[in-house]
C-alpha cells in the first residue's frame, strides 16, 4: 500500500544520547528505532529512501517548527537494522540553538523526531498503527518530551534557559504535560 505523499507524518520517539562534544557543539544521538511508537507505528530504517539529499540539506528543527530557523545541522546519518543514529552540530551563533544544546549535555533533553513522507505503509491491524517500510526523511527535530515536566521547570527556575522563545516553548509542553 503506497501513502498519499502530500501529507507529512511526523512521529516522535524518545532518543538516547549516544555522545556529547561541547566543544564541537555536537551530539550523537539515536533519532528513531524500530520499537512502535505510542500510536503503534513503525519505521524501518532501511526504508529511508533519500538519505543523499537530505544530507544535501541537513536541517535540524526545534519541534518540527518550519517557520523558525534550523537550530543545526545533521552532519551524519547512520542507519542500523533497528535505529538511526544521527549526528547534530548545534548552531553556535543563535542563543536559542545554544539553551538547546544544553539542555541535550546536561540530560535534560532526549528526545527526538522524524519528519518523513511515507511511501509504502502497511496497516498493522491487531496492534493499530502502520508499518513504513519505505519513507522520505524531510527533517528531525529536537523535541521536548515531557516525561519529567518538573526538569523542565526546573531548569527554567534555574536561569539555565536564556533564550525567551525556548522558555517560552518549554512552559507550553510542561503545562500540556500537566494537564494530560
Amino acid at each position: 500500500m503506497t501513502a498519499p505523499r502530500a501529507d507529512p507524518k511526523i512521529l516522535a520517539f524518545p532518543g538516547q544520547t549516544l555522545k556529547v562534544d561541547e566543544s564541537k557543539m555536537l551530539v550523537r544521538s539515536i533519532i528513531s528505532t524500530t520499537a512502535p511508537d505510542r500510536a503503534g507505528d513503525v519505521i524501518v530504517p532501511a526504508g529511508l529512501r533519500n538519505a543523499d539529499e537530505y544530507l544535501r540539506n541537513p536541517v535540524v528543527l526545534w519541534a518540527h517548527q518550519r517557520s523558525l530557523p534550523p537550530i543545526g545541522i545533521c552532519e551524519r546519518l547512520t542507519l542500523e537494522a533497528d535505529r538511526i543514529i544521527a549526528e547534530t552540530k548545534f548552531s553556535a551563533s543563535s542563543p536559542f540553538a545554544q539553551d538547546v544544546f544544553k539542555l541535550y549535555a546536561e540530560g535534560v533533553l532526549r528526545g527526538w523526531s522524524i519528519g518523513f513522507l511515507p511511501v509504502q505503509a502497511t496497516p498493522q491491524a491487531a496492534k493499530g498503527g502502520s508499518i513504513y517500510r519505505e519513507w522520505d526523511l524531510l527533517e528531525y527535530s529536537a523535541v521536548p518530551i515531557p516525561e519529567n515536566p518538573q526538569a523542565l521547570t526546573l531548569a527554567i527556575r534555574k536561569g539555565m534557559i536564556h533564550d525567551a522563545d525556548l522558555r517560552h516553548w518549554l512552559m507550553c509542553d510542561v503545562m500540556a504535560a500537566l494537564v494530560l
